[in-house]
């Protein structure tokens, strides 16, 4: 946010790292070793069941030979309804048949189907392939375990051996908190599907973006300078040992945007050079023959009594994604108290954050992308006051579960 530290001020910079996937190579893609795990829980009968056996069957269908499939449903229990094979035209047609008797009813064990998926991939885990399990809940865990943390770490560790996991929340009755965190602890994407309609060109974005992969094993990392304390690192899972903060990224496909932004605390006692962070890009390279490739860049600031200095170098684009992700965790904050039935301070907490982002669009001059999360707020506000009118309808849950999954979108 500014190469320039004012001397014994406060002394907080953020830095952004962004990242963009390169294109594909049209027609070139990795082989899959993919887990589809569908609930049959007796809220998805009816149209969500009808509509998710549709969409895994074109799934299916979109395979050749040096992909593998598996099929794991669960309710109270879980069901190995296709354990993981090569999709040859046999097994899609067994596949086919699996999915066509998987049936709605029970309860919700969606940890024992994400356990099992997550084994039938790893029992054929291999380099040189998209390695993943995708989850499909519309309900409340309730049955296996059920805890938020206990699950995302089980998950967490899986991932770290290879294996991603996408989620794709359906309906509003579905735990967004859950769903959310799995994702972000897995290295996949998170969806929200208010209508099981759209259940089908989610799977087919999801598919995309596997066909398109472009660089495993991503990961950043930020080696901490003496003195230097990281005050928070926004929208993504990291682990942190002996001064070296590590971000896994994971599989990106091809024009992917990630961007990690950061706050930092620079010891402001006496001017001169501050040394912040070296910042280390590794990842596999799909198109040059997973080529491990590696960046590494070195960030500094210096220290200085000229308040005009500082003033003058301020970095704008960063300054604007600082906002950015102001926004989304406001929204975030709103949405969970929208949630518990406090509409109130919901309400307070949009309208305080409006003003912040406003007054910091003003001092740049005018900003169009904050202008624009000024829109988002407004509009979020008034969504709000229509949820407060009818608490308990579907589109008053779905209003939450938009927000919270547009706010994450925002802060990555």
């Amino acid at each position: 946010s500014n190469r320039n530290v004012l001397l014994s001020g406060p002394g907080i910079v953020h830095m952004a790292i962004d990242l963009k996937g390169d294109p594909a190579i049209s027609g070139k893609r990795l082989p899959m070793n993919v887990a589809l795990v569908i609930d049959r829980s007796g809220s998805m009968r009816g149209d969500k069941i009808e509509d998710a056996r549709a969409s895994a069957r074109h799934f299916v269908s979109q395979l050749d030979p040096q992909d593998r499939i598996a099929i794991i449903s669960y309710s109270d229990g879980v069901r190995v309804d296709l354990p993981s094979s090569k999709a040859t035209k046999a097994t899609k047609k067994s596949a086919i048949e699996a999915i066509a008797g998987i049936q709605s009813g029970g309860s919700t064990n969606l940890s024992g189907g994400l356990f099992r998926a997550q084994d039938e991939v790893e029992r054929h885990l291999s380099a040189g392939q998209v390695n993943r399990v995708i989850l499909m809940s519309d309900g409340l865990a309730n049955r296996g375990l059920t805890d938020t943390k206990a699950i995302s770490k089980r998950a967490q560790q899986t991932s770290q051996r290879g294996v991603t996991t996408t989620t794709m929340g359906v309906g509003t009755d579905y735990n967004e908190d859950l769903m959310t965190s799995l994702a972000d602890h897995a290295g996949g994407n998170y969806y929200f599907i208010q209508e099981s309609k759209q259940i089908a060109n989610v799977f087919k974005e999801e598919l995309r973006k596997m066909f398109a992969t472009i660089a495993q094993n991503t990961v950043v990392e930020f080696t901490l300078e003496d003195g230097i304390d990281l005050k928070d690192l926004y929208g993504y899972t990291f682990t942190r040992q002996d001064g070296k903060v590590t971000v896994a990224l994971s599989d990106i496909f091809g024009g992917q945007k990630r961007s990690i932004l950061m706050a930092f605390e620079v010891p402001c006692l006496r001017a001169g050079t501050q040394s912040l962070s070296q910042v280390t890009l590794q990842f596999d390279d799909v198109n040059a023959g997973f080529k491990s490739q590696k960046a590494l860049v070195s960030v500094d600031v210096a220290v200085t009594k000229d308040a005009a200095l500082v003033e003058s170098t301020r970095n704008r684009r960063v300054e604007e994604r600082v906002g950015e992700v102001q926004v989304a965790q406001a929204v975030e904050k709103a949405a969970d108290l929208v949630k518990s039935g406090n509409y109130g301070e919901a309400k307070r907490v949009l309208q305080r954050q409006r003003s912040h982002t406003a007054k910091r669009a003003n001092g740049m001059g005018g900003s169009a992308r904050l202008q624009e999360q000024i829109g988002v707020l407004d509009q979020l506000e008034v969504e709000f006051e229509a949820a407060e009118a009818a608490p308990a309808s579907a589109p008053a849950r779905a209003s939450v579960k938009r927000a919270k999954a547009n706010a994450r979108k925002l802060k990555r």
